[in-house]
């Protein structure tokens, strides 16, 4: 048992290299740690992120992921009375979990905003910008969604995250897709007044805009926006940072870095009771969410049937009698996906770059709203960088004019106070 952390190791960085290295379209599962029933007692049989790679796992946090809780476990725990017994080596054979037996648990986990990171803000600085120095995230079947004001009953889907390192140059007039019919606009560039004029658009209508000097002070180049949504008020949805402006060979653009923005149009409000997944919500809690099966789960025992306990997540298990001197069988929880290219330029926030999209095969990927009941994966779209521009400055574009001072007095910086 001592060598099992390093032969997973070993798997996971195999199935990795699997992952990257095989042709689009093509089919594939990923599974979780197998366990006999013969030698796990009931209390034992439990999957986390270290151990199911269909859940969210942030390397970064592995620490408190393992020692804290934190993000997503599934486990079983005998019910008292039940009609079939427990799992595991009391009961080698058992091939049933009761109703309200099998439970999704997910524990929010903190972030550091990457603005805070790459720039080093102390707590005074961004708590007079964003309101705190971390926001948190909940992993909500195996993605990973915001908290609304640190409430895991309130999910909002991130729309686009730059990493530390990633950059959006954006030449004057031209617009940023940032998905989910976000839209940044750049009006104007002076960059002989080091300015740049933009707006945010949702679905072509504008809902924020601002007037960011580059002088070298964060405070300047940090333009945030909050707005009412869900149940709370005031909520910060929206960050950039205007990293420089310069004059190319022909135009003038503005470096866009640190961008952060959810969908506030769309949260999802967790309730006690609610199903999702074909489970129930049996806790709903600011600070975790635990759902369980309604139903009975009858495991088939071959090795070629998936026993289904979630719209894309089954578990599979050996042959009856393939356990441990020849009693009870193995079960392992396991998830189809479908390879597909897509490569991404910029990171959200699983802390994990991916170089493919992997969509499980059993869930509908193309989801509008992470409000659906029906599926959990949410469409997020990775904001493209860029850096095809070089710096010409040996001429300046024009000043704003008259109706951009006017602007500048009227605009300014929608900060969290």
């Amino acid at each position: 048992m001592n060598n099992l952390p390093k032969t997973l190791s070993l798997i996971l960085a195999a199935f990795t290299v699997f992952l990257l290295l095989a042709p689009a379209g093509m089919a594939a599962s990923i599974r979780g740690l197998p366990l006999d029933t013969n030698e796990t007692s009931a209390d034992e049989f439990s999957w986390g992120a270290t151990t199911f790679g269909a859940f969210c796992y942030p390397v970064n946090k592995h620490n408190n992921f393992v020692t804290k809780g934190w993000g997503e476990q599934l486990y079983y725990e005998d019910k008292a009375g039940s009609n079939n017994g427990p799992l595991g080596s009391s009961a080698p054979g058992n091939n049933v979990i009761d109703e309200e037996e099998l439970f999704y648990k997910t524990v929010p986990y903190s972030s550091k905003y990457t603005l805070v990171s790459e720039l080093g803000l102390d707590t005074n600085t961004s708590e007079e910008m964003l309101g705190g120095m971390f926001y948190y995230m909940l992993p909500w079947f195996g993605r990973p969604y915001i908290t609304v004001e640190n409430d895991a009953t309130q999910l909002a889907a991130v729309v686009c995250k730059q990493g530390g390192s990633d950059k959006k140059t954006i030449k004057s007039g031209e617009s940023w897709e940032l998905g989910k019919g976000y839209t940044l606009t750049v009006h104007q560039v002076d960059v002989d007044g080091n300015k740049v004029w933009f707006s945010l658009y949702k679905d072509g209508d504008e809902i924020e805009s601002g007037i960011i000097e580059t002088d070298g002070t964060v405070e300047s180049q940090v333009f945030t926006a909050t707005a009412d949504f869900g149940d709370a008020d005031d909520q910060l949805y929206f960050m950039t940072y205007v990293d420089k402006v310069f004059m190319g060979a022909v135009d003038s653009l503005a470096v866009f870095k640190y961008t952060w923005l959810i969908d506030k149009d769309n949260v999802m409000l967790i309730k006690t009771g609610d199903e999702y997944q074909g489970l129930e919500v049996d806790t709903a809690e600011a600070s975790e969410i635990i759902l369980t099966n309604k139903d009975t789960i009858t495991l088939d025992l071959d090795k070629d049937k998936k026993n289904y306990f979630t719209d894309s997540w089954y578990f599979q298990t050996s042959d009856e009698g393939k356990g441990s001197s020849g009693n009870g069988y193995v079960i392992y929880p396991a998830m189809d996906v479908t390879i597909e290219d897509n490569t991404v330029s910029e990171s959200v926030e699983n802390d994990v770059t991916e170089e493919v999209d992997i969509t499980p095969e059993d869930t509908d990927s193309t989801v509008d709203s992470p409000g659906s009941k029906a599926s959990p994966v949410p469409d997020v779209r990775e904001s493209e960088s860029s850096s095809e521009y070089t710096e010409e400055s040996s001429e300046q574009s024009p000043g704003f004019g008259f109706l951009t001072c006017i602007l500048g007095l009227c605009a300014g910086f929608v900060r969290r106070k």
